[in-house]
């Protein structure tokens, strides 16, 4: 089994590491990449290469390096890296690593050929009535014009094959009370993050996703543009698009001095129901737990381990310390940043 040696604090990267390594689609996509040979990208795959190929534990010195070079003003060397912002950093960093090599990438869509000269297409998609409303969820070519605009301007006009296997699209809608008037726009997420309910039982990753979903009432601060003044207004988010790797992040650290130890149930599957994916309403999603980012200690000082199924088995990640692991479901406490692969 591979390692990777801990280099002073890099505990959170070599987490990252092997939660990439270990699953078949993020791996094989960063090793089938010929970039250039300074970039973070190609920093990675030597390091993948030699522990998923070469079978080596290794000591990751030159990729470190390459971390603190890139992200020397966010991340300090010898502090603790959050591993749900190195996800994020690292993630757009080898999204625009690709995007500069055009054998990599596709153009999405020539902007002539989509019509983007309506004032609600580029603002956000308006209808003023329910019945109009609830149609548009599934049927408004209006709407798929919207995200269409969005979808390019968001991207940059280029998608590549990481991209698409990491980015998803939610839908936020807002809706005036007074006269139903619905704003709809689009917006990526390489993440959905979760916050643990208050006084709850039986916390899991299931109930946690649906809380994202749930209306929320607001009152006076938005100016609705049919009444032309502030009104109360409902906002709403919708799943458009699911990635084929789902990160799930609980928001532990809400508080900069207190860490949230609640414990919480670990889906090992989750099914997003026909319909409620807008994008695809025909099919159900389903997902299989790959791997987990575990935090132990608190907001000053902690230690990052990481679970991931690796030949059908589920194994721990310690730096280079390496054993199989069971009965990680249930009330985990630890459990930071998971990901989960689509079956199906």
């Amino acid at each position: 089994m591979q390692g990777l040696a801990n280099l002073g604090f890099t505990c959170a990267i070599n987490s990252l590491i092997q939660i990439i390594c270990r699953n078949d689609l993020m791996r094989d996509t960063i090793i089938n990449y010929e970039i250039d040979e300074s970039s973070l990208l190609t920093n990675l795959k030597e390091v993948l290469v030699l522990m998923h190929i070469n079978n080596k534990s290794i000591v990751p010195k030159k990729l470190v390096a390459k971390l603190y070079s890139i992200f020397g003003n966010i991340f300090n060397y010898g502090e603790q890296i959050d591993i749900t912002e190195l996800w994020i950093f690292i993630n757009q960093q080898i999204i625009s690593e690709i995007n500069k090599d055009e054998r990599y990438y596709n153009l999405i869509l020539d902007f002539d050929n989509l019509k983007l000269n309506s004032k609600n297409i580029i603002n956000g998609v308006a209808y003023d009535t329910e019945p109009d409303y609830k149609n548009a969820l599934v049927s408004s070519h209006f709407l798929s014009d919207k995200f269409a605009h969005d979808y390019i301007q968001h991207n940059e006009n280029k998608i590549s094959k990481w991209q698409q296997i990491t980015q998803g699209f939610i839908l936020n809608i807002t809706t005036c009370r007074n006269c139903n008037n619905s704003l709809f726009n689009f917006e990526p997420f390489y993440a959905l993050y979760l916050n643990i309910p208050e006084n709850s039982q039986n916390i899991n990753i299931v109930s946690m996703i649906s809380q994202l979903f749930i209306d929320d009432n607001y009152n006076g601060d938005w100016i609705c543009d049919k009444c032309n003044c502030k009104t109360d207004y409902i906002k709403s988010t919708k799943i458009w698009r699911l990635p084929d790797i789902l990160f799930v992040i609980i928001n532990r650290f809400i508080n900069p001095n207190v860490k949230n130890d609640t414990p919480v149930d670990i889906n090992p599957k989750l099914c997003f129901d026909k319909g409620t994916v807008l994008f695809d309403l025909e099919n159900d999603k389903n997902y299989k737990l790959a791997s987990m980012a575990l935090h132990s200690g608190n907001t000053y000082g902690g230690h990052y381990t990481a679970i991931c199924e690796t030949d059908g088995s589920f194994l721990i990640y310690d730096d280079t310390n390496i054993s199989r692991i069971d009965n990680f479901l249930e009330k985990n406490k630890n459990a930071y940043m998971l990901s989960y692969s689509l079956v199906s």
